[in-house]
């Protein structure tokens, strides 16, 4: 059962979460609020594979519970959310 990023970033819109990809140098991307808007960037340089993963980790840190989520979908934010986060790898 593959995941796709639309299904992902449906999720975050039910969310009322903004999802962009943007040119991050030193980072994969991550969550956050600008103002009373709530974020999640993504390194528009990443693999599809991990553009899902990292989509599915950030989603992980909001309250699922009144979604309506395909099963699949819940269980991979839910996996990829109890996965340790990479350590961000900063250029000299």
């Amino acid at each position: 059962m593959k995941i796709t990023i639309a299904e992902l970033e449906q999720a975050a819109r039910s969310l009322d979460v903004k999802v962009t990809y943007e040119d991050l140098k030193t980072s994969k991307g991550g969550s956050c609020r600008v103002m009373e808007t709530r974020r999640i960037i993504i390194n528009k340089h990443l693999s599809v594979n991990e553009k899902i993963n990292l989509l599915a980790r950030e989603l992980g840190r909001f309250d699922l519970s009144g979604l309506d989520l395909p099963d699949r979908v819940r269980k991979k934010i839910l996996h990829e959310s109890d996965l340790p986060a990479e350590p961000m790898k900063l250029s000299a």
